[in-house]
């Protein structure tokens, strides 16, 4: 005879089980996260009540698929969102933070989706996973990137400010001696000092400016020898004279894929704390070197290693551990936040690497970056416009918009001997008032900030309505601000302060890309 059911133990099992998932449910609500399960067979997903809160809905939704949690992330954010989903087929596991756009009210929030892909015979079936709002901890992350970004911009007002007093004094003693001297020879070599000095405070406010923006860029394939290299005049600037900086890259390094302006950040600060460990100098060893199918409970994967070594006064143990913690610091008061550490640590967390630090007291300390290896090719660095390689052919007419009558008058004489007529006028709405007079005009070459109600962009996008087959060129010694509107608009810009060979080829582009746009047309 076959043994009966033990009914009584099938109803104590079944109990457990509700049990256990009404306690998974109430811990979940309590964490806020809502819980999902994709069935990649179909696109459907399961989920709770929770989920559908975290997109602005009150009640649970008939239906849900996948489509339907791409078409509430922001646009912006959507090919991030379905590379994680594909990849996560593939690599058994998600784990991505996007905006979403909520049904009521169209507000924005954050998100953070995790989960674990299911194989069925090497087959991809589901994905289960939770979702959470993380709004309030991206702003809380973003407050402590300002301030370390402004902590780090006080220490290096002195060296900058040093640093262009001795620029401008090049520049104004060059200018007193050269119309003393009569040797074409030394006023040349005089000039040449000059040049330098504008190309060195040039590269600087470039820096600076790219340093202080506050939008946030997207990862994208990274040289870490050339960021670094040109970080040199921002480093220097940070660092005493008693501190010496060296760097030591490996032949064929890997591109990392990181956000450049924030890696920068992190560069910057872990030098300052540094040079802050040396207070009787020393020396900072700068190295990256490549470090392939890494395997640990952090690691998986091709990875750059990135370490940042000094010789100073080191950490004990009990101070090492608490490295990381934000506002944590053995600085004097006014001295240092503690946020450099728990910014690297941060910072190498969201790019999907780690951090790690190892120190002795009086022998100095080593802190190691591992970011993730990509296979994408890393550009040139972000360009403001594409220069033409030949000469201006044939002179023209050019309109000139700029208020302030110093550099405006040295932009006319830089104009004029390119071989171009000029006509300068002071405002935007005087420039819309010279072209209404059908003037012969062949370029306009404005300033973007400008007193009135109308900026360099307005006019550019004026004239193009106006007369779009009128080549419209703009400057600006902050150029950050408005790159993304003028790039959006295709209107060229260059920045100050630039070399007539600069303006040149800038002239000849924007009056080509007029004549192809005409042919096109």
């Amino acid at each position: 005879m076959g043994r009966r059911p033990d009914r009584n133990r099938d109803r104590t099992m079944t109990s457990e089980a509700l049990n256990t998932t009404e306690l998974l449910q109430v811990a979940l609500d309590a964490a806020g996260m809502g819980s999902w399960e994709l069935y990649l067979s179909t696109g459907a997903i399961h989920r709770t009540l929770r989920h559908d809160q975290m997109f602005g809905y009150e009640e649970m939704q008939p239906f849900w698929d996948l489509e339907m949690t791409i078409d509430h992330i922001v646009e912006e954010d959507q090919p991030l969102v379905r590379r994680a989903f594909s990849e996560a087929k593939i690599d058994g596991s998600i784990d991505v933070e996007a905006r979403v756009r909520r049904s009521a009210g169209g507000e924005t929030r954050w998100v953070h989706v995790s989960g674990r892909t299911f194989y069925i015979d090497g087959t991809a079936m589901r994905i289960v996973g939770l979702i959470a709002d993380v709004t309030h901890r991206r702003a809380v992350e973003e407050r402590l990137r300002l301030a370390q970004k402004i902590e780090a911009l006080g220490q290096l007002t002195g060296g900058v400010a040093h640093d262009f007093n001795n620029l401008l004094q090049v520049i104004s003693g060059g200018l007193q001696v050269v119309a003393r001297q009569s040797d074409p020879q030394r006023r040349e070599r005089i000039f040449a000092s000059m040049r330098q000095a504008v190309d060195r405070g040039a590269s600087l406010c470039r820096q600076l400016l790219a340093f202080s923006r506050r939008q946030s860029l997207k990862p994208e394939a990274v040289n870490l020898k050339r960021l670094i290299g040109e970080m040199g005049e921002l480093l220097n600037r940070g660092l005493r004279s008693d501190v010496q900086i060296q760097t030591a890259f490996a032949d064929e390094l890997w591109p990392a894929e990181v956000d450049p302006g924030e890696l920068e950040l992190v560069i910057l600060n872990l030098a300052l704390n540094a040079r802050d460990a040396m207070p009787n100098g020393g020396r900072i060893d700068v190295s990256a070197r490549n470090c392939p199918a890494l395997a640990d409970h952090d690691l998986d994967g091709d990875f750059v290693r990135l370490d940042i070594a000094d010789s100073g006064v080191g950490m004990s143990p009990e101070i090492l551990v608490h490295a990381f913690e934000p506002f944590f610091t053995t600085k004097e008061v006014g001295s240092g936040s503690g946020l450099g550490l728990a910014h690297a640590h941060g910072f190498a967390k969201a790019s999907g690497g780690v951090v790690r630090i190892a120190s002795t007291p009086g022998r100095g300390t080593l802190v190691s970056l591992f970011l993730p290896r990509t296979l994408k090719v890393p550009t040139l660095g972000p360009h403001l416009m594409s220069l033409a390689s030949d000469h201006a052919t044939s002179a023209g007419q050019v309109l000139v918009v700029e208020d302030d009558d110093e550099v405006a008058a040295l932009t006319v004489e830089m104009i004029n001997q390119l071989g171009y007529d000029t006509t300068r006028v002071a405002s935007a709405e005087a420039a819309l008032g010279a072209l209404a007079d059908r003037r012969s005009v062949d370029i306009v070459f404005s300033d973007i900030m400008m007193p009135g109600r109308m900026n360099g962009v307005e006019l550019a996008q004026e004239i193009r309505r106006r007369r779009p087959d009128m080549p419209v060129l703009l400057t600006s010694g902050y150029a950050e601000g408005v790159r993304r509107n003028a790039a959006a608009q295709q209107i060229k810009i260059i920045p100050k302060p630039y070399r007539i060979d600069e303006l040149r080829d800038a002239l000849a582009a924007v009056r080509q890309d007029a004549r192809e746009s005409v042919r096109e047309h």
